[in-house]
This record gives structure tokens, C-alpha cells and sequence, in this order.
């Protein structure tokens, strides 16, 4: 045959691969006339199927229409790309988690490094022998702890907009797929979970990194894996229920009252920011109605804020532009004040507010009021020291300022004599109150305490140490450290007051 009869359409038939290629490798068992015999039982096929099945192109787009929803099928696709989607994003979560998460673990490692360092060249033991961890000093440990923050802050800054793409992908997917919902849910839950230990690195120096990240990234694979299983229509796990979010403790009656003072202070603060406020009336006499609740707060600086002298000068502020005889009143009701810190407290903010408003009448009645009350306090009452305690030595001190450290020395000298039951309530009062702070959080307090670590020229020292060696005989001189022994408050600082007591006299005598 020439090359043009051989490609010719009268000499094709179609056939499969294999079966062409074994009639072109063996022709011998295909003759011609064998061929062409099938070629006309096809087109004879062909024919008869055509007249069996004659359909119109309107016909054929009308059964496509009956046999096809193309809204479920466009749905389906939409859907099969997002779930796709969703998947790599997660993955790309887990494995930036992965790398990210070796920034702090160096940093921590950096942290205990130094840790292990300082105590195998200062080692410590106490007085068993026992060996005592120490600390680095703040100073060294401050960068350290700066350095894990950041790296910390930097993992969840780069796995944030991650997990945002791939929540609002799982947004996506449930509104595709309803069905899917509870399984999109469990994804999401585990990717804010993964965010959230992204930032946390266990203990302060840093520990070893404990199961909370990698368990962390192990759920969010697994809910990953089952959402895309649902979808496939295969078996899935179940999605665990949400855990029910933590309901807060009740609000204390200590925490009401504590929360509703800030609440006060916050209403009056505008009057200490500014000078031309009109007086509110009602502001004043909460404000000086909440002094007497605060009484007991010590001057720390974390209470500075809230504390008597705080509250005090608010509601002498809010006072200010009260016409001459109602702030004149104030000062008779302030004076009325019980317990003795409440009310000359607030005489001296008064005084000094209406100093500052050039008032001078007004600023010498104030001060005048919170002389007498002061003057006229002897310091013989049990309930006296213990409605002040925290306040005493400043209120004393005030006293001395007025009259004279002799005149407060004999005053005080003539109570303990008089009346030594006021010895363990008056050591108390005499005490100054110590704020302890996190070494490495400084910002956080961990604890107060109170200690004497010196005694004011008008103290009657002498007096209060012959009252000590008769009631608490059992209390011994001791210095600030040899003093903690008494696990007892009013023997700890009444051995303090021998030993300062002592050493008076020794620095007299040199």
C-alpha cells in the first residue's frame, strides 16, 4: 500500500495499545481480510447504537441538567480546596512552632547554665551542712530573663498570623461543609492552645521544658488528621467536648470592699488633678467615711495608692472649693474621726489644701485641731496602739514635731510604766513594715513583714527595755538577723529593742 492509503480513514481501526502492538508483532495470525471484517462489525455498531439513541443537543443538555446539580458539585470542589488549605496551614503551624520554639529553648538553657555556674563557684551550705542553691544576682540574671521573654514573644508573634489564616480557612470549611463543624471546632480549640504555649516556658529561672508544647502540637495534628478523614468520608475520632471554661471564684466580702475603695479613689482622683472642681459633698463624706478603712493598710509603697494618706488627701481635695463655713465644718467632723490616725490625717491634708488655696484662717484651725487631739493622746490605752499600729510611729512623730522628743520620751516612758500591758501592742506599733519583691519579677510582691531596725530620739527606749527584761523575760538581746529565732512577732522585735537599747548605752559610754 502507498503511505497515503496506509493512513487513510478507510484503513483504521481503532483498537487498544496492547492489542495493536500484538497484531503489528505477529501479523501472520491477523490477515487482512480478518481486519477489515472488524472494522465493519464497528461501524455496524456504531450505526445501529446511533439509531437506537437518536438524542437533539437539546435533548442531551436537558438530561445534563436532570443528571447533574452543579450547585453541589461547585460546593464539593469549593470545599475539597479549602479542607486542602486548612491542612497546610495547620502543618505549616506545627513545623514553624517547631523551629520557632528553639530561640527560648536556647535562651532558657543560657539562663540555667548560669545558674549552674554561680553556685559551682560560690557554693553554700547551711548550718547542717547541707548545700543551698544560689542565685545569680539581678543584674546577671535580668538579661537572661529579658532574652526568654523576647524569644518567647517572637514565637507567638510569628505563629500568629499562621493560626489566623488557618481559623479563617476552618471558617470557610463550615460554611462549605456543616457537617464538618464540630471537627473544624476541635482544630480550632487545638490551634489556640498551640499559640498559647507558644508564649509559655515553665518556671521562673527556667526548667526543663516540660509536655505542654509538644502535647500541644500532638492534638493539633490529631484534630487535623480526623477533620481531613471526616472529610474524605472515612472514620474519624470523635471531637472531645470543649472544655467548659473556668467560672471565677466568688468575689470575697474583703475583695468587694477592696475593689468598691479603688472604685472611690478613682471617682476623686479628677479633683487632684485640677483646682477648679466645685465640692461635692457626698464624694467628700465617702471619701472621709472610707479613711476609717483603711486605717490598717502600712505605708508600703505597692499601698501608697490606696492607703489612709491617700484617701485622706482626696477627700481634702474634693473640699477644697467649699465656701468658708462648710470647709470650716469639715475640719470640726474630721477631728470627730475615730481612730486617732484617721482623724489627724485628714486635719493635715486639710490644712495643706487650704494653705495651698491661700486660706490661712482656715489652714491654722486645721492644724491647730490635729495639735490638740495629738497633744491630748496619752498612749496609755491598749486599743489606742492597736486602732493606730500602723500609723503610730508617724503619728508620734508628729507629736514631737508639735511639742518635743523629751516631752514625747516622758510621755510614753509614764504609759509603759504605768500601764505594762500595753507593752506587746505598742512593739507592734513601733515596728516598720518591710515590702518583699520577687528577685527576678521585682514588680511582684511576694510578702510584707514588719521588723525594728531603729528606734526615733523620741522613743522612751530605756523604759520599754526595763518593761521587756520584767514581762518577757525570756527575750534576749538580739541583733536583726539573730532576732528571727523568735518565731514569735512581739519577742522577735522586743529583742531587737534590748539590742538597740544595748548599744545605745555602749555608744553613749564611748
Amino acid at each position: 500500500m502507498s503511505e497515503e492509503s496506509n493512513r487513510s480513514p478507510d484503513n483504521l481501526i481503532p483498537l487498544c495499545e496492547e492489542h495493536a502492538f500484538e497484531i503489528d508483532a505477529t501479523p501472520e495470525h491477523f490477515p487482512a481480510e480478518l481486519l477489515r471484517e472488524w472494522k465493519r462489525a464497528q461501524l455496524e455498531e456504531h450505526l445501529q447504537l446511533g439509531k437506537s439513541w437518536p438524542l437533539s443537543d437539546a435533548e442531551a443538555a436537558e438530561v445534563a441538567v436532570e443528571s447533574f446539580d452543579y450547585h453541589s458539585i461547585g460546593r464539593a470542589t469549593a470545599g475539597a480546596n479549602i479542607v486542602l488549605s486548612v491542612a497546610r496551614q495547620v502543618g505549616l503551624l506545627i513545623e514553624t512552632g517547631r523551629l520557632e520554639r528553639r530561640v527560648p529553648e536556647r535562651a532558657a538553657l543560657a539562663w540555667r547554665e548560669l545558674r549552674e555556674q554561680v553556685n559551682r563557684s560560690m557554693p553554700v551550705f547551711d548550718a547542717h551542712g547541707e548545700r543551698l542553691v544560689v542565685e545569680p544576682s539581678f543584674v546577671e540574671t535580668e538579661p537572661r530573663r529579658v532574652a526568654l521573654e523576647e524569644a518567647l514573644a517572637q514565637a507567638v508573634a510569628r505563629l500568629e498570623p499562621i493560626a489566623a489564616q488557618a481559623v479563617a480557612e476552618l471558617h470557610a470549611v463550615i460554611a462549605a461543609e456543616q457537617r464538618l463543624a464540630p471537627w473544624c471546632s476541635w482544630v480550632e480549640r487545638a490551634i489556640r492552645e498551640v499559640i498559647t504555649a507558644a508564649g509559655r516556658w515553665p518556671g521562673r529561672p527556667p526548667l526543663e521544658d516540660d509536655d505542654v508544647w509538644p502535647n500541644s502540637l500532638a492534638e493539633l495534628s490529631r484534630a487535623s488528621q480526623a477533620l481531613m478523614a471526616r472529610w474524605r468520608g472515612e472514620k474519624a475520632p470523635e471531637p472531645p467536648a470543649p472544655t467548659a471554661p473556668e467560672t471565677p471564684p466568688a468575689e470575697t466580702a474583703e475583695q468587694r470592699a477592696v475593689r468598691e475603695h479603688e472604685e472611690l479613689l478613682e471617682r476623686a482622683r479628677p479633683w487632684a488633678r485640677v483646682d477648679h472642681r466645685a465640692y461635692d459633698a457626698d464624694l467628700c463624706r465617702e471619701l472621709m467615711d472610707a479613711a476609717a478603712g483603711v486605717v490598717l493598710l502600712p505605708d508600703i509603697p505597692s499601698l501608697l495608692a490606696t492607703g489612709l494618706d491617700a484617701t485622706a488627701r482626696l477627700a481634702a481635695r474634693v473640699a477644697r472649693n467649699s465656701d468658708d463655713r462648710t470647709f470650716d465644718e469639715l475640719i470640726d467632723q474630721a477631728a470627730a474621726r475615730q481612730p486617732l490616725a484617721v482623724a489627724v490625717t485628714l486635719l493635715r491634708n486639710m490644712m495643706l489644701v487650704a494653705r495651698d488655696a491661700g486660706r490661712p484662717e482656715l489652714d491654722s484651725k486645721a492644724a491647730a485641731r490635729a495639735g490638740d487631739i495629738l497633744i491630748a493622746q496619752t498612749w496609755r490605752d491598749v486599743d489606742v496602739w492597736k486602732a493606730n499600729r500602723t500609723h503610730a510611729r508617724k503619728l508620734l512623730s508628729w507629736t514631737a514635731s508639735i511639742t518635743s522628743d523629751e516631752a514625747v520620751r516622758t510621755k510614753l516612758a509614764s504609759a509603759v510604766g504605768q500601764r505594762p500591758e500595753i507593752l506587746p501592742s505598742a512593739l507592734l506599733a513601733m515596728a516598720q513594715w518591710i515590702e518583699e519583691r520577687d528577685i527576678i519579677a521585682f514588680s511582684h510582691v511576694v510578702g510584707i513583714h514588719c521588723e525594728i531596725k531603729d528606734l526615733p530620739a523620741w522613743f522612751a527606749t530605756e523604759a520599754f527595755a526595763t518593761a521587756i527584761r520584767q514581762s518577757l523575760a525570756h527575750v534576749n538581746a538580739a541583733d536583726e538577723d539573730d532576732s528571727a529565732r523568735y518565731s514569735d512577732d512581739v519577742d522577735r522585735l522586743a529583742s531587737r529593742v534590748l539590742w538597740l537599747a544595748d548599744n545605745a548605752t555602749e555608744n553613749c559610754g564611748g
